[in-house]
């Protein structure tokens, strides 16, 4: 039987790097894009024209696996650090993601990977993020975080039904290939590349390579059990790492000068306001730096050990990225 792989969500960071991945099987690959993104997905792939939330669309996506072992990758999703409600949220990280479930029962897809967040996670106060056992969704305080529980939950539950999907929890993404400049992580490392800052925040996060999330998601599909999840995590790095990882590739010296975030975080409602008034996509939120500082430690040792998961030093994912900004 052949062999075919469903991809959502292509045009995005994830998306289209896991289709660059794909390629290297030789299958064929069906990516479904909204109207108008074609030119962020690799010229070599079929296009189907959709979206999640378009049941018509999405037949005729999958209309292409009668009689072949499909694999699903479902990648679409809005991701948002606003701190404003934005009600798309829900309606394609839940709803969108459930129409995606239902049609892959039908449809009979062999396996499905779904791309949810370690903020779907309730972290632990101290020590070491794991895989829960449950997911909580009205706990989680921030609406994206709160609608990947939602999508992960109904993942688990078509799981039961039979459907053979996996999900899979990465950390904060970045690395090369964020073509459509929306990855949040990705345009911080480019604005403090160009623009050298003399200051730095407290907090940090885990950080992963775009490459390797991309990768572990393609081995998860081979060895990822049924209703399990695996969290791919990446390496904590603190802010002050961050930057003056960036200020030694860059050739500027390191800074010391570290503001502690009791005091800048009641000036970052307003710092949003300001940066919103020129950019639609502001680099600080009251939201992004509370994640900043949050625990922001995961373990990957499940996914490490089930299958083969393995990430790149997080100063060369830094390298990658800075490279690429000056081409």
């Amino acid at each position: 039987m052949e062999k075919i792989y469903l991809v959502t969500g292509a045009s995005g960071h994830l998306g289209s790097t896991l289709v660059r991945f794909l390629k290297k099987d030789g299958f064929r690959i069906i990516a479904l894009t909204l109207p108008g993104e074609e030119a962020y997905v690799d010229k070599d792939i079929e296009i189907c024209q959709g979206n999640v939330n378009d049941m018509e669309s999405l037949e005729r996506f999958f209309a292409y696996t009668k009689g072949k072992k499909a694999i699903l990758f479902h990648c679409a999703g809005i991701v948002s650090i606003s701190s404003k409600e934005n009600p798309l949220l829900n309606k394609v990280n839940i709803e969108g993601t459930e129409n995606i479930l239902k049609m892959a029962l039908k449809h009979g897809i062999k396996k499905m990977i779904y791309v949810s967040s370690v903020h779907a996670i309730l972290e632990e106060e101290e020590g070491i993020t794991c895989e829960p056992q449950q997911f909580y969704p009205e706990k989680i305080g921030d609406p994206y975080g709160r609608s990947k529980a939602c999508g992960t939950l109904l993942c688990l539950d078509y799981a039961k039904k039979g459907l053979d999907v996996s999900i899979v929890h990465p950390a904060g993404i970045y690395g090369p290939g964020d073509y459509r400049k929306n990855n949040h992580a990705v345009n911080s490392v480019r604005v403090l590349s160009k623009f050298p800052t003399p200051v730095g925040v407290e907090g940090g996060f885990d950080f992963v390579d775009v490459r390797d999330v991309a990768q572990g998601m393609i081995d998860c599909a081979g060895k990822g059990r049924k209703g399990e999840c695996y969290i791919l995590a990446g390496h904590y790095l603190s802010v002050m790492d961050l930057i003056n990882s960036i200020n030694e590739i860059c050739g500027r010296r390191k800074i010391s000068l570290c503001l502690p975030y009791r005091i800048v975080r009641p000036f970052t409602p307003l710092m949003e306001k300001v940066i919103s008034l020129f950019s639609p996509k502001p680099l600080i939120t009251p939201y992004s730096l509370a994640v900043l500082n949050t625990n922001g430690h995961f373990s990957h040792e499940k996914a490490c050990r089930e299958f083969d998961y393995r990430t790149r030093d997080a100063k060369d994912s830094i390298r990658d990225m800075i490279d690429e900004f000056t081409k």
